[in-house]
C-alpha cells in the first residue's frame, strides 16, 4: 500500500472555494501539516485554495498522480474514478456517502459500477462512507475534518469501520502519550477491508501495535489466519454483537456459536486481545506500548497507602503476585522515612518522603530485584510546585522502562490543569487511574505469544471422501433436511463413532433390532418436525423389554403423520456427556465448537470454539478452556472421562466441515465420554445443508 500512505502527489477532487466545502478542508490538512508532496486539487468552479490552483477536471492535471481523494456527490463519483485511472491513479480514498449504507437500489447499483471501474484500472481504494487516512510519519493527512494540529506520532496503527471512533482514539492516544502511526477510517470496506489492512500492516516497520474497530467482518477467514501469523500485538473493539444468526438456528451449535460467540473464539485462537470500550482499548493500548512483561511478579511503589491497598487488589483479581522485596531496598527506603512510621513491604508506602530523585532509584532497584517483572508506580500529588518535578519523573521512568526492559507503568493523579498540560506535553504514555495500569499490564503479559508459537496445527484425519460425496447426492435427490438415520449414517462415514442402532419401520422388526442389539434400547421418532425429540416426546429410554418396546413404538409413531421410521439403539452406559458441533459462520467460514451439558448445554453455555479443522491435541486443548472441564477429569470417585476419544471425535467433525461446504449445521448433541481408554460416542446426530 506504498501508495496509499507514502504517495508522492495527492489530488483531492471536489474542493472549491466555498466556506463549507470538505475537500478544502483536506488541502488545509495536507498544507497546514507539512506534507512535502504533491498537492492538486480539482473542481468544477475553479479558482484556489491555501495557494494551491483548482484545476476543472482531473484530465487536466499536468502529470501523473499517486493517490486522489473524492468527495464530490456519489452519482460523480464512478466519472471521477474513471477520470483518476486514465490520470495513472492506482489508490484512492472515496469519502463521499450516499451507497450502500443508505440501504436503497441505487446506492448499491453505484457501488457496483465504481467496483467495476476499479477493477478495469487496477484502483485500490479505502471506503466509500468514510473520514479519511493519517501517516504521521509523512504528514500525509487526507480527513475532511479540519484538525488543529497534527496526531503525536507513535507506534500504533488505528484502523476504524467508524470514522468518529478512530478519530477519537486518535485523539486519545495523543493525549495519553502513546500517539500513532497511521489511522485509516474504513468505512463500507469495498476495495480494501480488514484482511488487506492487516496484511500491510504486519510488515510496516512504523508500526508496532494493531487496533481494528469493527462493526462487521468482511473478510474474517483471511483476518484470523492472517493474525495467527502477526508477531505484533492484535487489539480488536468487536460490536454490533447481537447475534444476528439466531433467527435462522435449528441446533444447539448455532445458537451456541452465534456470532459474538465465534468472534470471542477466534480472538483466543489467534491471540487477539478482544476489548469493548474506547477507554478499555486506551488502557490496553498504552499497555501493549511499554516493554514486554516476562512474569506476573510486580512491584508497587505509592505515594500514596489508599492507592496502593486499592492497587494490590487489583493486582490480586488479575492474576498478579508481589513478591517481597529484597533486604536492601527495604533498608533504602526506611533510610529516608522521615517520622518512621510506615511499615515498609511490598507495595511500598512512600507517604511520608518527599524526595524525586529517591522514588526513582527506589524503582531502578526494584527493577533490578530478579522476581520482579514489572513496576507500577503512583503518584499522588496535590501541589502545583511539583509539577515539573512529576512531569521530568515520567520521562525518566519511561527511559529506565526501555533501558531495564521491564514494564514500568505510572500512575498519575495531580490537579486538573497539570493532568491537561502533561497530556499536551507528555510523549511516554501514563495512566490516570490505578486500576486502568493493573489491566493494562494484564493485557501485556497476554500477548507473549508470538505468531510462530500460533501457527494453525493441521488436522490430520482422513475421510472417507467418496462415500460422503455419494451421501450428500442421495440427500440433494431427495430435495429434504437429512433426517436422524441419515445424519448417524454420515457421521458413521466420517469416522466417528455411534451407539449401534437400526432403523425400524414396524414394530416387530423393531423388536427384532432390538434382540440383536441388546436390551435395554432407546426409540427415537424420525420425522422432519421433529428435531428436536426430548421437547415433543419423541423418545424413549431404558426400554427392557418387547412388549415395552411395541407400547412405546406405538405411541410415537402416533406423535405426528411425517413420521418415516423410528430408530432403535443401544442404551449407552450413563457418562459425562458433552456436545460437539459444526457450523457454516457468515464471517469465518466453518468452525467447530465443543461445550459440556448435553441438554443443559443451553443453559451453562460452557463451550470453547475453534476454526475448523483442527488437530486432536488442538480439540483436547478446547476440552481444556471449558469452565466446567474439571468435571471431565477424576472426581467424586468417577475415573478420568476419556477426553482423548472425545478430542478426536471432534477433530474429525471439523474435517467433514471444512472439507464439505453443503453442511451449514451439524450437532452431536449428546456425545458420551466413557472412562479414559474406553471411548466416546455419539448418541444423536443432528445435519443441516445448503446455504
Amino acid at each position: 500500500m506504498k501508495g496509499l500512505f507514502n504517495a508522492e502527489s495527492v489530488v483531492v477532487v471536489g474542493v472549491s472555494e466555498s466556506f463549507d466545502n470538505l475537500g478544502k478542508n483536506v488541502v488545509a490538512n495536507l498544507v497546514n501539516f507539512g506534507y512535502r508532496g504533491k498537492i492538486y486539487a480539482v473542481g468544477p468552479r475553479g479558482g484556489e485554495v491555501h495557494g494551491c490552483p483548482i484545476y476543472r477536471s482531473i484530465r487536466e492535471l499536468p502529470q501523473e498522480v499517486e493517490l486522489a481523494v473524492i468527495l464530490t456527490p456519489a452519482r460523480l463519483v464512478n466519472e471521477m474514478l474513471t477520470q483518476c485511472g486514465e490520470k495513472g491513479v492506482r489508490y484512492a480514498v472515496i469519502e463521499t456517502a450516499g451507497f450502500q449504507e443508505r440501504g436503497t437500489e441505487q446506492g448499491e447499483a453505484l457501488e457496483r459500477e465504481i467496483v467495476e471501474t476499479c477493477r478495469k484500472f487496477g484502483i485500490r481504494f479505502v471506503g466509500p462512507n468514510c473520514v479519511g487516512t493519517v501517516n504521521t510519519a509523512n504528514n500525509l493527512y487526507t480527513p475532511f475534518t479540519v484538525l488543529s494540529v497534527p496526531y503525536r506520532r507513535g507506534r500504533i496503527g488505528v484502523f476504524a469501520q467508524s470514522g468518529g471512533v478512530g478519530l477519537s482514539l486518535v485523539e486519545r492516544l495523543g493525549r495519553s502519550g502513546a500517539g500513532v502511526s497511521k489511522f485509516v477510517s474504513m468505512g463500507n470496506k469495498l476495495s480494501l477491508d480488514e484482511a488487506d489492512y492487516l496484511a500491510f500492516l504486519m510488515d510496516d516497520p512504523e508500526t508496532d501495535i494493531i487496533y481494528f474497530y469493527l462493526e462487521g467482518f468482511k473478510n474474517g477467514r483471511a483476518f484470523a489466519e492472517l493474525a495467527k501469523r502477526c508477531e505484533k500485538p492484535i487489539v480488536l473493539h468487536k460490536s454490533n454483537t447481537n447475534p444476528a444468526s439466531l433467527a435462522i438456528a435449528h441446533s444447539h451449535t448455532a445458537v451456541l456459536a452465534a456470532d459474538d460467540s465465534v468472534v470471542e473464539g477466534v480472538c483466543r485462537e489467534c491471540g487477539i486481545l478482544r476489548v469493548h470500550s474506547l477507554s478499555e482499548a486506551l488502557g490496553v493500548l498504552k499497555g501493549l506500548s511499554l516493554p514486554p512483561l516476562q512474569g506476573k511478579k510486580l512491584a508497587v511503589v505509592s505515594r500514596s497507602g489508599g492507592h496502593a491497598v486499592v492497587i494490590a487488589d487489583a493486582c490480586a483479581a488479575a492474576g498478579f503476585e508481589l513478591p517481597p522485596l529484597e533486604s536492601h531496598i527495604i533498608d533504602f527506603a526506611q533510610s529516608h522515612s522521615r517520622a518512621g512510621v510506615i511499615q515498609f513491604g511490598n507495595p511500598l508506602d512512600l507517604g511520608d518522603i518527599y524526595d524525586f530523585s529517591f522514588y526513582f532509584n527506589l524503582v531502578e532497584m526494584a527493577l533490578e530485584q530478579k522476581n520482579i517483572d514489572g513496576v507500577i508506580f503512583m503518584q499522588v500529588s496535590q501541589m502545583m510546585l511539583e509539577a515539573q518535578s512529576t512531569r521530568d519523573l515520567l520521562e525518566k521512568l519511561s527511559e529506565l522502562s526501555v533501558r531495564s526492559g521491564k514494564p514500568v507503568a505510572t500512575v498519575v493523579e495531580i490537579p486538573f490543569p497539570e493532568r491537561v498540560r502533561l497530556e499536551e506535553n507528555s510523549s511516554t504514555p501514563f495512566f490516570l487511574d490505578p486500576v486502568e495500569a493493573v489491566q493494562a499490564l494484564a493485557a501485556r503479559f497476554r500477548v507473549r505469544k508470538t505468531g510462530a508459537a500460533l501457527s494453525s496445527r493441521k488436522a490430520s484425519e482422513e475421510l472417507n471422501t467418496a462415500e460422503i460425496e455419494k451421501w450428500f447426492s442421495g440427500i440433494q435427490s431427495r430435495n429434504r433436511q437429512p433426517l436422524l438415520h441419515e445424519a448417524l449414517h454420515l457421521i458413521e462415514l466420517a469416522s466417528i463413532p455411534t451407539v449401534p442402532w437400526r432403523m425400524a419401520n414396524d414394530p416387530e422388526s423393531a423388536v427384532r433390532a432390538a434382540g440383536e442389539l441388546g436390551f435395554p434400547v432407546a426409540l427415537k421418532a424420525v420425522a422432519p418436525s421433529l428435531l428436536h425429540k426430548s421437547d415433543k416426546g419423541a423418545l424413549a429410554l431404558d426400554i427392557a423389554d418387547a412388549q415395552s418396546l411395541r407400547r412405546e413404538f406405538a405411541r410415537l409413531h402416533n406423535l405426528s403423520e411425517d413420521i418415516t421410521g423410528i430408530v432403535v439403539q443401544k442404551m449407552a452406559p450413563a457418562a459425562r456427556e458433552l456436545v460437539i458441533g459444526g457450523k457454516k459462520d457468515p464471517s469465518f467460514g466453518p468452525v467447530v465448537l465443543a461445550g459440556l451439558g448435553g441438554i443443559m448445554v443451553e443453559v451453562l453455555k460452557d463451550v470453547s470454539i475453534r476454526l475448523a479443522p483442527v488437530g486432536p491435541d488442538e480439540a483436547l486443548e478446547m476440552l481444556g478452556e471449558l469452565s466446567g472441564s474439571r468435571i471431565l477429569g477424576r472426581f467424586r470417585g468417577m475415573r478420568e472421562a476419556d477426553c482423548k476419544a472425545a478430542a478426536r471425535i471432534l477433530s474429525r467433525l471439523s474435517v467433514l466441515m471444512s472439507r464439505f461446504p453443503q453442511i451449514r449445521e451439524i450437532d452431536l448433541n449428546p456425545v458420551s465420554l466413557l472412562d479414559a481408554g474406553e471411548g466416546a460416542l455419539a448418541l444423536d446426530a443432528r445435519v443441516l445443508v445448503g446455504e
